[in-house]
């Protein structure tokens, strides 16, 4: 206090109040953007917009399917609707449940054309940024991304060969055949020694062929009359062999239970280059105009096609009763992989099984984002909330939410079927072969005691 009324009552009086004066000019504007930013709900408060959508559960159509996007769609609608304090309707197209095509009149049909004439305040089907439609509408910030998939048929399951499918391969040969070799040197080691020892004729090395032939073929050889540690190397390797031989069949009765699925197409690519396979789209789609425009020369292999035969560019998709006839022999639908998994699950409660699933990899990732007629007041607006929700992680929890999973991925399947005749793992493989280098240490150990107490048998005799 001392310090201001000093300031203020001196000469320098004038010179304060201009500096206070300058501030407020600077500080003034900056409160009231901030004041503008921090409350920009006031636009929309109490305000009821018409919104068109195509997708359930926003529109109230039992003939639509439920679809992963439709639940992130409403989420995020009533996300923004609490916060921002207005209430909505939702307006479908009454020609075409997508977000249309250009027609030769220069109007759009679908949720395009509802923007075009104004019919609503904003479209939350979620659709990404169009050249063809910049003069317009307006695309709101992303709300999510998403990748292109191709929708199947699920594959038939094709039967194994043995020439192709054994799992007795040359390594697994080659173990058996050192293992079998190495024995019958031990063994003949063993008793040549042993029999220089007693100036006795011991067996020739084809003998211990023929008879661990016929002892790992069950021929009834026994080793009767044999040294302990002949017996000890018998028993080993007879116990190391019946964990291979077990493993092997085991791998082997596992390897031939996991089904075989041949899939129609696996990329983009195998597509546009197939003969055979005929291509769907979804009329008025983003997809569609994406593929339609796009200069990548697989995707301008597959739009030459649609224009070639536009048949095959269908509108009823989504609905619940064509979700299985959608795919049929031969031809693939390609569309967002979220909405795909959604058909295949809705599918799979309908049918009780997998009539359809999708290609290994996936393609065209890109933004999807809410539209706006061209220059729409509301636009700044939704878009910075928008913002805020991915600030805040409540997008993150509506794709959570809205998450499906894809109980018809043929890798999967394939997977849950090997496992069902688990073969031995590696611990117990390495397990088998510690118990066989066990058994040989033993036998040599062994075999070395006896020679030793032979000789001082022998000694103590001569004495």
């Amino acid at each position: 206090m001392f310090f201001i009324k000093k300031i203020t009552s001196s000469k320098y009086q004038l010179l304060f109040y201009v500096i206070l004066l300058g501030a407020s000019v600077f500080t003034g504007p900056a409160i009231t953007n901030v004041h503008t930013i921090e409350k920009p709900r006031h636009s929309l408060y109490q305000r009821h917009l018409l919104i068109s959508s195509t997708r359930s559960p926003l529109v109230k159509d039992h003939e639509l399917a439920v679809i992963n996007f439709g639940i992130i769609e409403k989420i995020v609608l009533d996300n923004l609707a609490n916060h921002l304090g207005f209430t909505y309707e939702i307006v479908p197209p009454r020609d075409i449940m997508s977000t249309g095509f250009l027609q030769r009149n220069g109007s759009w049909t679908g949720t395009t054309g509802q923007l075009q004439r104004r019919e609503v305040d904003m479209c939350v089907t979620m659709s990404v940024a169009s050249s063809g439609k910049a003069n317009i509408v307006d695309i709101s910030y992303p709300v999510v991304y998403a990748d292109s998939a191709i929708l199947i048929p699920f594959p038939t399951e094709n039967s194994r060969i043995w020439s192709e499918t054994s799992s007795f391969q040359v390594p697994a040969w080659i173990a058996i055949l050192v293992t079998f070799i190495a024995t019958v040197l031990v063994s003949w080691i063993i008793f040549r020694v042993s029999s220089s020892r007693l100036g006795a004729k011991a067996p020739n090395l084809s003998y211990w062929f023929i008879f661990y032939f016929g002892l790992w073929t069950s021929q009834g050889v026994t080793p009767r009359g044999s040294s302990t540690p002949f017996r000890i190397v018998c028993c080993a390797s007879l116990f190391g062999i019946y964990i291979a031989v077990n493993y092997f069949t085991a791998t082997y009765t596992s390897f031939l239970s996991t089904p075989v699925f041949k899939t129609a197409v696996n990329s983009v690519e195998d597509l546009a280059n197939s003969a055979t396979v005929k291509t769907l789209l979804n009329k008025g789609s983003s997809t569609e105009e994406l593929i339609m425009s796009s200069s990548d020369p697989a995707l301008r292999k597959l739009a030459a096609q649609m224009r070639r035969y536009p048949e095959r560019r269908i509108v009823n998709t989504l609905t619940v009763h064509d979700i299985s006839n959608i795919i049929q022999e031969n031809t693939a639908l390609i569309m967002a992989e979220s909405n795909a998994v959604s058909l295949i699950e809705t599918s799979y409660k309908i049918n009780h099984k997998c009539l359809v699933t999708l290609a290994e990899k996936t393609f065209l990732s890109r933004p999807q984002g809410f539209t706006y007629p061209k220059n729409s007041p509301i636009a700044k607006s939704i878009d910075y909330h928008l913002l805020l929700m991915h600030q805040a992680g409540l997008i993150q929890y509506a794709e959570r939410t809205a998450k499906s999973e894809n109980r018809c991925r043929v890798s999967d399947l394939a997977n849950a079927q090997a496992h069902k005749i688990a073969p031995l793992g590696q611990k117990e493989m390495s397990g088998s072969f510690v118990i066989l280098g066990l058994g040989v240490a033993i036998s040599f150990f062994t075999f070395l005691v006896e020679l030793i107490v032979a000789k001082m048998m022998k000694a103590f005799g001569r004495k």
